[in-house]
């Protein structure tokens, strides 16, 4: 009865090559590989033409999806080749790690929360890099494991890594996850005596490297590691698994992947051209990716590259060059001294952009079936970057395409996210798509909801719709439905919004929710959305709160008065949106109270009469009045500040072209005292620093040269008569900083 342990690096190219060599000679009756048995499935798949590494097992908790875990592979993972091997010579395999139900179970417990796991410990194999000159751990393994492949050298290869493995084992040299580990060789050990209790005479176990010295002297270790698997958990935790797409970006320890690599295109070369001991072939692809980008590269270059690179490995006496050597004599011969075209290699070659792909029948969750359905019918790239598209909604393909992306986006998965257009016409859409496997949890996360995209969306809005006894929210709800074309949902969001319109008290809500449903009005004539009966809750809820808008405004506090200040600048767009004549005459004679009743906050006044002026109900002669009046000597400085930043708000251009206000103003500020004005300066800054800069520089300008030419003369001349250029000078300054000019050198 035969045990083989090949110690392994997870992506090692040599690792894998030696694997191979090692079960083509030996010829196991069962292959036992480091992987949650969770993967078993799955893993049976290994081998099929459709699926096409990079991969990986998505593996969850049913009940709890944000618990869940990926194991990739690549081509030349030693586990996928030797399940490849199994699969294909149709010998059992089994997974021999610790269960996943039960890992999850033993996390949730805080089994491994202990101190020694808290601490972070150097990686053992930094000690053989050390003494042996590197600063890279991971260099030396490679340069001694993975970058030099010698055929009919598996037996001494295996040999030297369990060897280096032993020897920092008997050291006592901690471990990441120290505590962990001990669970999980106990449970791997326990599988190989299983198996051999079943009498399978050949196996081979494929595992990390460090691990193959705890799975030596297997009766000698039984009862310890029988009294380790007596402490495991009973879980309750079901695990379903699935295969995903991967990349070769997400293989990468950068990327933020425990076990990545630093370079995957370079591994994928090294497996699929072992015999490329010079690196003639790896410097070739080099040269023709930097041709087809239009760079000058001869054969001479790559010649000069290989004896550069070869050169720098002696002085190293580093056994053969390697990706480091070679990148750094592609530096200096094929790009001149210029590393950053070095970012087009990585991107390209060095790490690369290979996405996998999984088989079509493979089994998944019903929603995720329809999320890869409606991405092949509706044509859309997968790409690992982002991707932008402009949708023309007047094209049945990206209008589809557009509800499509709108219906993730109720679900929360965060694929396509909406991006601006130059386009002014509202036919045209801007998505930037942007994969991520994690997006699939996502999608099995919604499973629960229905078994489509757009049954999931109507469900899980309709949930969240049930939840919320908020208008706002509703409206919020109603907003996202439309263009996602959620029909089911509109009308079970419009029944409750309307019985909360009918009880609610609170004007404040109301009026929060106006401003998103009447924007869901300019889906109506690109979409073909009946809109009339949103319509009509939006007209009623506005009557309501132009009945109860000037007594919910009379008395407030500055914070409360600030709120609604928004609150009325929002419906006030959304009366303008809805273009009911009836509705607007209502809404202005509001305006017109609040902006002339007492007890009414001065921000709101301020902001009442400028919505008024803007729409031409007002004239300018009373707009100068009321100017006049808020800024008068009779009223507090603040109060006046408070009014001017309601006024102003969202353009100061006004002032630049009515020189009536603008004196008024001046002249107001000219006056001030110096204590009243240093309190007044953050409503002041507040109030200019809303303004486009283009327009803070034209208010700037105009400060310099003081008041303005009204047509009146003799009022000019008053103005002039009044004013205290002494005073007037000593504001400049201030002026300049609030609107981030540089200070006058002349105040006169």
């Amino acid at each position: 009865m035969s045990v083989q342990i090949l110690g392994v690096r997870h992506h090692g190219a040599g690792s894998a090559q030696y694997v191979a060599e090692v079960l083509k000679k030996l010829k196991p009756d069962l292959i036992l590989v480091e992987s949650p048995p969770e993967m078993e499935a799955m893993a049976r798949w290994i081998g099929d033409k459709a699926l096409k590494p990079p991969v990986a097992v998505l593996c969850y908790d049913q009940e709890r999806t944000d618990q869940a875990a990926f194991y990739p592979f690549a081509a030349y993972s030693p586990e996928w080749v030797a399940i490849q091997y199994a699969n294909a010579k149709k010998i059992p395999f089994r997974m021999m790690d610790l269960p996943l139900a039960i890992h999850w179970q033993m996390e949730r417990d805080q089994t491994f929360q202990t101190e020694t796991e808290t601490k972070e410990h150097k990686s053992p194999l930094t000690y053989f890099a050390e003494a042996a000159g590197y600063e890279d751990a991971d260099l030396w393994w490679e340069d001694h494991f993975e970058n030099r492949y010698l055929p009919k050298e598996a037996d001494a290869h295996f040999e030297a890594v369990m060897l280096t493995m032993q020897t920092l084992r008997d050291a006592g040299l901690p471990s990441h996850l120290e505590v962990e580990n001990e669970y999980r060789e106990a449970y791997m050990a326990q599988c190989i005596r299983q198996a051999q209790r079943e009498m399978y005479q050949n196996i081979v176990v494929v595992c990390g490297a460090w691990h193959g010295p705890a799975l030596l002297n297997l009766e000698a270790n039984e009862s310890q590691h029988q009294e380790i698997l007596q402490k495991l958990p009973k879980s309750k935790i079901k695990v379903d698994a699935s295969w995903v797409p991967w990349t070769n970006e997400r293989l990468t320890w950068w990327s933020g992947y425990g076990a990545g690599i630093a370079s995957p295109g370079w591994y994928a070369h090294l497996w699929e051209h072992p015999k490329d001991t010079t690196g003639v072939q790896w410097l070739s692809g080099v040269a023709r990716l930097f041709r087809s980008k239009k760079v000058d590269v001869s054969t001479a270059h790559v010649i000069e590259t290989t004896r550069l690179a070869e050169s720098l490995a002696a002085l190293r006496d580093r056994p053969r060059a390697g990706l480091w050597e070679f990148n750094e004599a592609t530096i200096a011969v094929m790009c001149m001294g210029e590393a950053i075209q070095m970012e087009l290699l990585k991107r390209e070659l060095i790490v690369g952009k290979d996405i996998g792909k999984v088989p079509k029948d493979l089994p998944k969750l019903p929603l995720h079936a329809d999320f890869e359905h409606n991405i092949e019918k509706l044509r859309l790239p997968q790409p690992e970057g982002k991707k932008t598209l402009e949708l023309d909604l007047r094209k049945d393909l990206d209008l589809k395409r557009s509800i499509f992306f709108f219906q993730l986006q109720v679900l929360e998965v965060q694929w396509a996210l909406q991006t601006g257009v130059r386009s002014r016409g509202t036919f045209k859409e801007g998505w930037e798509l942007k994969w991520k496997p994690e997006i699939v949890i996502q999608i099995v996360d919604k499973g629960i909801w229905g078994n489509t995209i757009e049954e999931a969306a109507s469900k899980y809005l309709i949930s969240k719709a049930d939840q919320s006894n908020a208008i706002s929210d509703l409206a919020e709800y109603i907003r996202q439905s439309i263009p996602a074309e959620l029909f089911v949902a509109i009308d079970h969001l419009l029944l409750k919004i309307n019985e909360l319109s009918a009880v609610v008290a609170d004007i404040q809500q109301l009026m929060a929710a106006i401003g998103p449903l009447s924007h869901v009005s300019r889906y109506g004539n690109v979409r073909g959305t009946d809109l009339q009966t949103i319509a009509k809750v939006v007209e009623s809820m506005l009557i309501r709160v132009c009945v109860g808008l000037p007594t919910a405004c009379y008395g407030m506090d500055e914070q409360s008065a600030q709120s609604m200040f928004k609150l009325i600048r929002s419906v006030h767009d959304a009366v303008r949106i809805i273009e009911n004549p009836e509705l607007v005459g209502q809404w202005q004679q509001v305006l017109q109270t609040l902006a002339t009743k007492e007890g009414i906050p001065a921000i709101i006044r301020g902001c009442t009469s400028r919505l008024l002026f803007d729409a031409q109900v007002v004239s300018q002669e009373e707009t100068s009045t009321q100017f006049g009046l808020a800024l008068s000597n009779g009223n507090q400085a603040m109060e006046s500040a408070a009014w001017l930043e309601g006024f102003l708000s969202g353009s100061g251009t006004i002032l630049l072209f009515d020189p009536h206000l603008w004196n008024l103003l001046y002249r107001w500020m000219a006056e001030l005292e110096d204590e009243v004005f240093k309190h007044m300066l953050p409503i002041l800054r507040r109030t200019f620093a809303q303004f486009p800069t283009a327009e803070r520089k034209q208010i700037g300008e105009k400060a310099r040269q003081g008041t303005q030419n009204t047509g009146n003369r003799s009022a000019e001349r008053n103005d002039y008569q009044d004013f205290d250029e002494v005073q007037g000078a000593s504001v400049l300054p201030t002026l300049a900083l609030i609107f981030g000019l540089k200070q006058p050198e002349n105040h006169v």
